[in-house]
């Protein structure tokens, strides 16, 4: 016998939790399920005050009696089965209305008037988990062995917290085989596809009829579960079957539909009365076959459902033009099945077709608007696929088809792909030219390469950790942002991961989790603040230093060979930790800007050629002015703290582009030699030399092209010579300066 209790005391916890009797605000409380107001008004007043106000005239009236004399009273307020907010507000009104603690409770079978727009019912992912581990195994977490099937159960039910809680708990205790014939039971008692139903009625009402489902679904007729699947309320499919069945005997079969197989077999029958149903919308077949000249016949019809279709297709002028939705299941369906060349559509689904092994050319069926095979046989698609341009929605399942045709590439209206197909180990690379996808599912494959090129996928699914076979991830998709989910950890094969040019805030801690990764790119990756730990296995690293804020340590990378590093302003590099990377063959610096501390110069081995700024900070030791021999763009040299009491410039070559020498702190300078590059250079900057009493002549007089001369706090400074007369000299805080006169 069933216990229609089963899961009930969750959902009374829930309620008494809202509740909470305790606390002192008042509390509205709307339970939605499936399942006149001055009336009403009277009777909340009577029932509660014992007042009766029979004299009542007006519903307004009504309002602020019930505000006027419940103020300030703990109250418990029923309103049971409310269809609109006007019945809140005339007989709940506001929560001010009465006094501390107060509770009022609303039931109501549609919750339309109270839901915003794009609001949903369901159960976010985690919670459902949760929920229903709980409910069927008796923990938070699943074990390894469960995780599949337990996925699969959760997105059969929906994420909806009843049906967790009822067939979780049937399932406490049972073995595995019998998770298996609930899911395949709740597979069977699926009704139909929503995206599919609405399609189907868009075309026969003429108009977008989404809203519509949305509206039954809001009032509990209707519910809309995991991959858009569409439950009916069984007490009202009931129903309408009666009504339908007691039309059909009572008008001679003539009713405007038939579901008993007895009923529609006995007009079938009849050819006749078969042929004259021109308003014919809805066919659903088992077995059977269309022969003969269907010129004009059944006109309106808009779903074509047939199982056990023949090989043979008899008929002739079956255009059926305004077919919406054709499913073929089973038997004997193949490539060469002759209602292909007759029939345009929308929709196509094939449900397990054993004999359709390749699809067939879509050239006479290029409106497709939604493709779904289900077919284990089938084993390659036509290239022709990529003639479909209002296609929004492929879904694959094979157990047989490795190779996808490079043309998939020319569905750039695709929103939707799914690909379970088990021996499919690469995608084409031209998956990345589909411009318009939102979701891309191939969990249920061997894939061991996966580009998602310029995709419109905003993010990656937590699912990404069940492609235990990929070897290589290229995510540098434009519209990939938020977080890497931590599920990456899970792809125990990946070899190379690209996550270039993306917007995406950082990397989670399980990377570290990647024991076969040998190549990470992070180029132009400007979110990122801060790497965590990375696999010891990785051979090259390639990333930007936009927005670090701590210094990573590469200590732990011994197998690195390779190390590029890009970036405009970066800080000071972890040269150590870059040391115990005994393997590192080539290290790259594609910078702009760069500071260096050269208390250690032997640390500074090579500078990076497309470097164009250097600050050298706290030079301890003579500086080696042949690490700038291959810097074809530098422009500008800072040093700042200089603590030697002499400088020497020889060995800095010819820099055609050195233009800017700024020099900051130079306690023990007292003489400035000859300058390097002294025709290029435009502006010299000296702060803080507080014992410098020369430069040398030479140096300002062959500066041809200097424009901009500065001193500042060079106390002991008096004068210089051979200043060029178009140079601006400017000296701050240099109390003994004379200008040369």
């Amino acid at each position: 016998m069933l216990d229609h209790s089963l899961g009930v005391k969750d959902w009374m916890d829930e309620i008494m939790e809202r509740l909470d009797l305790v606390a002192f605000d008042v509390r509205i409380i709307v339970i939605h399920g499936m399942g006149d107001i001055m009336n009403l008004q009277k009777k909340l007043l009577f029932d509660i005050l014992k007042v009766s106000y029979t004299n009542l005239s007006f519903v307004d009236e009504g309002a602020h009696l019930i505000k006027r004399r419940f103020h300030g009273k703990k109250i418990l307020i029923v309103l049971d089965d409310i269809d609109n907010q006007d019945q809140i507000l005339r007989l709940a009104g506001d929560p001010n209305w009465y006094g501390g603690g107060s509770r009022i409770i609303i039931t109501t079978r549609n919750i339309e008037f109270l839901v915003n727009e794009g609001e949903d019912d369901k159960m976010n992912w985690d919670d459902a988990l949760q929920l229903f581990c709980e409910r069927a195994l008796g923990c938070a977490k699943p074990p390894p062995n469960y995780v599949e099937i337990l996925e699969k159960v959760i997105n059969a039910l929906g994420r909806l917290p009843l049906a967790l809680n009822v067939v979780g708990s049937t399932l406490r205790g049972k073995c595995k085989s019998t998770w298996e014939n609930v899911l395949y039971k709740l597979k069977k008692v699926m009704n139909e596809d929503k995206t599919i139903a609405i399609k189907y009625w868009d075309v026969v009402f003429g108009y977008p009829t989404e809203i519509e489902v949305k509206i039954l679904t809001r009032m509990s007729l209707i519910k809309i579960i995991d991959y858009d699947e569409l439950w009916m309320h069984d007490q009202l499919r009931d129903l309408r079957r009666d009504i339908v069945h007691l039309e059909s005997c009572n008008i001679r079969l003539r009713g405007s539909r038939l579901w008993l197989p007895k009923d529609a077999f006995h007009l079938v029958q009849r050819k006749k009365e078969f042929a004259r149903l021109v308003n014919l919308r809805f066919l659903q077949l088992d077995h059977g076959n269309f022969q003969g000249d269907f010129k004009d016949h059944f006109p309106q019809i808009r779903w074509l459902s047939w199982s056990n279709c023949p090989s043979k297709f008899l008929a002739t002028n079956f255009g059926l033009e305004n077919l919406a939705v054709l499913e073929l299941s089973r038997k004997n369906i193949t490539k060469d099945w002759g209602g292909w060349h007759q029939i345009m559509l929308k929709v196509l689904k094939l449900l397990d077709c054993p004999s359709f092994r390749k699809t067939p050319k879509f050239s006479t069926i290029s409106n497709l608007e939604r493709l779904i095979l289900r077919c284990n046989q089938l084993r390659k698609t036509d290239k022709s696929i990529g003639f479909l341009q209002h296609l929004d929605y492929l879904e694959i399942f094979s157990q047989e088809l490795s190779v996808l045709p490079h043309s998939i590439g020319n569905l750039v209206n695709v929103k939707h792909l799914i690909l379970s197909c088990w021996e499919l180990q690469k995608l084409p690379d031209s998956i990345g030219q589909l411009e318009s996808l939102l979701e891309l599912d191939v969990r249920h494959t061997s894939l061991k390469v996966l580009n998602l090129g310029h995709s419109r996928i905003s993010e990656l699914p937590r699912t990404i950790g069940m492609l235990e076979n990929l070897e290589e991830l290229s995510a540098s998709c434009e519209h990939l942002e938020g977080e890497i989910p931590s599920e990456i950890g899970a792809l125990s094969s990946l070899k190379i991961l690209d996550l270039s040019g993306r917007c995406f805030s950082g990397l989670p801690t399980t990377i570290k989790q990647l024991t076969n990764l040998q190549k990470l790119n992070l180029w132009d990756c400007r979110s990122i603040q801060q790497l965590p730990e990375l696999p010891k296995s990785l051979r090259s690293l390639s990333f930007s230093l936009e927005l670090l804020t701590t210094n990573p340590d590469f200590s732990n990378l011994t197998n690195l060979v390779h190390f590029y590093i890009i970036g405009t302003t970066v800080p000071e590099p972890n040269i150590e930790g870059l040391l115990r990377a005994s393997a590192l063959r080539k290290l790259t610096l594609w910078l702009q800007q760069l500071s260096i501390s050269y208390a250690d110069p032997q640390s500074l081995t090579r500078l990076p050629s497309s470097l164009q700024e250097l600050t050298l900070v706290d030079v301890q030791a003579p500086i080696d002015w042949s690490l700038f021999s291959n810097l074809e763009n530098f422009s500008r040299l800072i040093i700042e703290r200089y603590l030697l009491g002499e400088i020497r410039f020889d060995g800095f070559g010819k820099l055609r582009n050195f233009n800017e020498l700024m020099m900051f702190d130079f306690p023990l300078l007292k003489i400035l030699p000859v300058l390097p590059c002294q025709k290029e250079i435009q502006h010299l900057y000296l702060r803080q030399f507080p014992h410098l009493t020369e430069i040398q002549e030479s140096n300002l007089s062959n500066l041809q092209n200097l424009k901009r001369l500065d001193f500042n706090q060079c106390e002991s400074l008096e004068s210089v010579l051979g200043v060029p007369k178009s140079c601006e000299l400017t000296a701050s805080y240099c109390p003994r300066f004379k200008k040369d006169g």
